[in-house]
């Protein structure tokens, strides 16, 4: 299995995030990006699994980017995750449809402060 890792790695194949239904429990979906890392693959190649790889394989083209007349999230996270993808893991906001949405300790904390 990880000569299979290892030559994906190396690879031209296109890699898309999995669900919540794998590996990890749901909630912990981010820790595929570290996972995919420390195998080989880089920060980039990784975050382009859940963003233009994935919508490309699903035939979904007005998603995985931001850009005018497209739909896109975008999740806010402290740090860069190209040089540390661990930070992937501390998300401090989403913002779907225009609307940021906090989990409810990051929103308190705001409201102090």
């Amino acid at each position: 299995m990880l000569n299979s890792v290892e030559n994906l790695a190396g690879s031209d194949i296109k890699v898309a995030f999995g669900t919540d239904a794998g590996m990890f429990p749901h909630g912990d979906n981010w820790r595929e990006f570290p996972m995919m890392v420390s195998n080989g693959i880089t920060p980039a190649r990784a975050l382009e699994a859940v963003t233009t790889v994935a919508v490309d394989l699903l035939g979904l083209d007005d998603l995985g980017v931001v850009a005018e007349g497209k739909t896109a999230d975008i999740i806010a996270m402290p740090g860069a995750p190209f040089t540390d993808i661990q930070v992937t893991g501390r998300v401090d906001f989403v913002m779907k449809e225009g609307q940021v949405h906090k989990r409810p300790e990051h929103a308190a904390a705001d409201s102090e402060g």
